[in-house]
Parts: structure tokens; C-alpha cells; sequence
């Protein structure tokens, strides 16, 4: 048995397919952050694109493992979406806020920043009426709110719908 383990060790170590040592998801985000996404801004061309291929290859890692932490996974799925807009894969991203809105309609500052972020992707991209759904779910979900913040991001987006 012991030589079994031991086997399936150097196996791993062989094909390079040693586990993330056992991080966990908080540990794959804040990782993926620090040492993959935010470099990716000021990084160019082919580097560019590698950073961002390890951010989404993070951000992924960190929703499987994320379990039951649902604004940790609310984060990391907007997050994806955020470098899926950075690599030019607009209705991949789109789709992606749209899910956090869907699967984690309780973390109102992922959901708020995901809608806004969709919208105004859409606006700035020509497609106001594709944008306009997502300005009015901000108005109506957020300008009630006790938050000043949000108040104010759901009074913007009433200026657009």
C-alpha cells in the first residue's frame, strides 16, 4: 500500500500534475489576484494574454473549489468575466455577469458590479438596447437600498434606461 502511494507520487510529480498543495479557495483567489490578474494591466501582448489565460484558469479553480462560500464564488465568477471582457470575448463575459445575478442574487455588491459592469460594456460597445435591461434591473433592485454607494450606481443607471 505504502509503495502504492508512494508510486502514485512520483507519478504526479512526473506529469506535472501536482494539486494546487491543497489551497484552498480563498487562498486560489487572492493568488490569482496578487499574482496573475493585476499584473495583467500592465503587462502587453503575448505576456499580456498569458496573464490573462492564468486568471481565468484561477478564477475557475476557485469557483470549483469554492463550495458553499458563495460571495467568495460570486467574486471569482464576476471576476472571470471581468478578464473574459479584457480578452475581447464581450458575450462571454455578458453571459458570465449575468450568471452571478442568477446564482448568487444575495450578494448585492457582486450582482451590483457585475449588472454595471455588463451595462456599460454593452453601452460603450453600441449595443444600448442590450445594455438597457441591465440599467433597469440597477434602478429597481438598488435605488432603495440603504447604501449611499449603491444608490448612487442605481441613479446613474436610471439616466440610461
Amino acid at each position: 500500500m505504502r509503495h502504492a502511494r508512494l508510486a502514485a507520487f512520483f507519478l504526479t510529480l512526473l506529469l506535472g500534475c501536482v494539486p494546487a498543495s491543497h489551497e484552498t479557495a480563498r487562498q486560489v483567489f487572492d493568488r490569482t489576484v496578487r499574482e496573475y490578474h493585476l499584473p495583467s494591466a500592465e503587462a502587453f501582448g503575448p505576456q499580456r494574454e498569458k496573464l490573462l489565460a492564468q486568471s481565468a484558469s484561477g478564477y475557475e479553480l476557485a469557483l470549483q473549489l469554492g463550495g458553499n462560500d458563495r460571495p467568495l464564488c460570486a467574486a471569482a465568477l464576476r471576476s472571470l468575466a471581468n478578464v473574459r471582457a479584457e480578452q475581447g470575448r464581450l458575450d462571454e463575459a455578458v453571459k458570465l455577469w449575468s450568471q452571478v445575478g442568477r446564482q448568487y442574487p444575495t450578494c448585492d455588491w457582486e450582482v451590483l458590479q457585475a449588472w454595471k459592469s455588463a451595462a456599460d460594456l454593452l453601452w460603450d460597445a453600441g449595443r444600448r438596447n442590450d445594455a438597457a435591461p441591465f440599467y433597469r434591473q440597477i434602478f429597481q433592485r438598488f435605488r432603495s437600498v440603504p447604501s449611499p454607494i449603491e444608490q448612487s450606481v442605481a441613479r446613474a443607471a436610471s439616466r440610461r434606461v
